[in-house]
């Protein structure tokens, strides 16, 4: 059992290691590091260091965060109330960030290039110089660290930790006090914020389209509808280091050169686009006698069905588009559960399927539909 465990903790700190983490041994059911660890703030250990050191299984792991770990950067949470209250703010961030759970709280990881560690209410703000026990880490009081959303390709997103929420009661002061009111006068508030969260891309090849939903979101608030596009740049700035990770074009003028284009572009901002306006009117609408016969007690297939009916309305005679995506979106659940909605409906004769999407003949579009009982 012992050889099985620490073979287990080698593959452990070998596959943090992979991912360019410094990853250092602390006694079991301790936090104290037993090695002298500060050459290793600047210079990674090899792998045969790492097999000597975990070669028992009388060790924690932990990583030192910085630059000598990718400017890793972690928001300690030191009570779960405070973690909710984040979460409650930054629902998009909390579903995506690396997270573990702690003895008492959470330890969220991204991408920040923090210097030091910052005392905040509840918790920490950890940089470089710092380190945090990782799975399965056994905490001095029992309990196991455990990834609660688990390390993976694309959700150690780059942050600056005040948009991302994470530094709520720390004011940063600079010399140049002007300046400092202008960028809080473009930068501030947590609309902004989560527009830079919820249009970030997830993926290679979506930039561009992420860009101009950016565009989109900025001029659907009162205070930039108007707003000259160049004055912007801050936040475009800010939005294209946190999306570095999942892009391949790197430069930053390329992404600036496509939010003016698409700012011109614009016919419809973020919550006025005529999908929004369908949606209200499936909301408002009576419902129809078959939906009501088919799905008397399930409120979201009766609202998909409307949705359908508008939908069906808005093109005439013609089909209309709907993806899962986009429907889950809508109605506030997962795409596959749109999915099987929408599969139920065209089992029950209520919409027919005119042209399959995601197909390699259309994979780019959504599945084109006919609302039957109209």
């Amino acid at each position: 059992m012992a050889n099985k465990f620490g073979n287990t903790l080698i593959k452990q700190a070998l596959d943090y290691h992979r991912l360019g983490w410094c990853v250092i041994p602390i006694p079991q059911r301790q936090k104290a590091a037993r090695i002298k660890w500060k050459r290793f703030q600047s210079n990674r250990p090899d792998e045969a260091q790492l097999r000597k050191w975990f070669q028992n299984n009388h060790s924690n792991i932990a990583v030192i965060l910085g630059d000598v770990s990718g400017g890793l950067t972690c928001r300690d949470f030191d009570a779960m109330t405070e973690y909710e209250t984040w979460t409650a703010g930054f629902p998009d961030l909390a579903r995506t960030l690396p997270t573990v759970q702690t003895a008492k709280g959470m330890h969220v990881y991204f991408e920040g290039h923090v210097k030091g560690i910052r005392h905040i209410a509840n918790g920490e703000l950890r940089g470089s110089g710092g380190y945090c026990l990782l799975p399965n880490s056994v905490h001095p009081d029992g309990p196991i660290y455990q990834w609660k959303i688990p390390l993976k390709n694309g959700n150690l997103l780059v942050l600056d930790p005040k948009l991302a929420g994470f530094m709520p009661d720390v004011t940063e002061k600079t010399e140049n006090t002007e300046q400092t009111e202008k960028t809080e006068a473009i930068i501030g508030g947590n609309e902004v914020e989560k527009a830079i969260i919820e249009t970030l891309p997830q993926e290679y090849g979506t930039r561009n389209r992420k860009i101009f939903e950016l565009a989109r979101y900025l001029k659907s608030l009162p205070q930039y509808n108007g707003a000259n596009p160049k004055d912007l740049r801050e936040i475009v700035e800010q939005w294209h280091k946190s999306a570095l990770p999942n892009i391949r074009t790197k430069e930053f003028e390329e992404t600036w050169i496509d939010f003016l284009k698409g700012w011109g572009r614009i016919k419809h901002p973020k919550g006025e686009e005529p999908m929004a306006q369908i949606f209200q009117s499936a909301i408002e609408m009576e419902l129809p006698a078959i939906v009501i016969q088919k799905y008397p007690d399930n409120k979201n297939l009766q609202l998909l069905a409307c949705l359908c009916n508008e939908l069906q309305r808005a093109t005439g005679d013609n089909p209309f588009y709907l993806s899962a995506r986009t429907a889950g979106r809508l109605l506030k659940v997962s795409p596959m559960s749109a999915n099987r909605w929408l599969f139920l409906l065209e089992s029950d004769g209520i919409i027919k399927v005119i042209r399959k999407g995601g197909t390699a003949q259309t994979a780019r579009k959504a599945t084109r539909y006919k609302y039957i009982p109209n």
